[in-house]
């Protein structure tokens, strides 16, 4: 007995949540792992990390299908808008304004992949999309309002913003450029090349921190943390948000993404005792509220 196309939806969105609580309960391993590591330094372990499993698991359980000579490009620029360019303006912008900025920032990606996908792809945009996304992003807002941190729009942090927001649209880019190569390749033969790009993007630019690290200072749990983050966060994420991509379309995946920082913010108050406001639980619910409406 084959699945019916709603319990395969079903199992598609149950796994697309266990991205969501993977990514979220990254923030403080990552955290952690930053502490010791530099940051590029500890970007390029997690995603060496996470190509050699993917690679491995590939070849053991997968067959590759040929890639066409027009497709290898699509490839290779959907990798490094995914995991090079993303990665460093989502370093660099973070670093330059505040967490408040980037979180509210970064979380209207799903808005940006509506866009994107609508003109690549010339899929319409439902009127109940449009209003399940905004009340999930702002949920968002009352989240990141709730937690006392400045949202500051200054001088100092606009360079900063505007990282910020070129990183939410590369992601939602990134998104809408993988639909049209997972009709020809599997997800997870996407997801090997894609990472692969990374890997070999960010140890370039890892390189000159590397070169001046004193490795045999650093202590074991920290690379522990980078390798956990590599093999769970990027790999096994990956290869399931890329299915989502496949199974749901663009703009419906990248809507699991606002639960998030919800999950982050109870995960944070569980592993690092940070306190919880009546404001961020009442955001809990709009976003939550959001997702279900979009995800109909």
């Amino acid at each position: 007995m084959t699945d019916s196309p709603k319990d395969g939806e079903a199992r598609t969105e149950f796994w697309l949540l266990v991205v969501v609580v993977v990514w979220a309960a990254n923030y403080p391993v990552t955290k952690y792992g930053i502490a010791g590591l530099n940051i590029f330094v500890f970007n390029s372990l997690r995603f060496i990390t996470a190509a050699v499993l993917l690679i491995i698991f590939f070849r053991a359980r997968s067959a590759w299908s040929p890639v066409t000579a027009a497709d290898w490009p699509r490839l290779i620029k959907a990798g490094f808008i995914a995991n090079v360019l993303y990665q460093i303006a989502f370093i660099i912008g973070i670093d330059l304004t505040t967490a408040g900025n980037a979180a509210v920032l970064l979380a209207t990606a799903p808005l940006w992949t509506v866009f994107i996908n609508s003109r690549l792809n010339h899929e319409p945009i439902a009127g109940r999309r449009w209003v399940g996304m905004s009340v999930a992003l702002a949920g968002i807002v009352m989240i990141i309002a709730g937690s006392g941190k400045t949202v500051d729009f200054g001088r100092k942090a606009i360079l900063g913003d505007l990282i910020c927001v070129a990183a939410a649209s590369l992601w939602a880019f990134n998104t809408s450029l993988q639909k049209s190569l997972l009709v020809r390749y599997s997800a997870m033969q996407l997801t090997v090349v894609m990472i692969s790009v990374g890997a070999l993007g960010l140890t370039a630019a890892a390189l000159p921190s590397g070169l001046s690290l004193d490795w045999g200072a650093v202590h074991w749990t920290y690379f522990v943390a980078a390798f956990a983050s590599g093999a769970l966060s990027i790999g096994a994420a990956s290869v399931l948000w890329s299915v989502g991509v496949k199974r749901l379309g663009p703009g419906r995946t990248a809507n699991f993404g606002n639960l998030t920082p919800v999950l982050a913010l109870v995960i944070s108050a569980l592993t690092l005792n940070e306190s919880v406001s009546p404001l961020q639980l009442a955001g809990v619910a709009v976003t939550l509220t959001g997702v279900w409406i979009a995800a109909r």
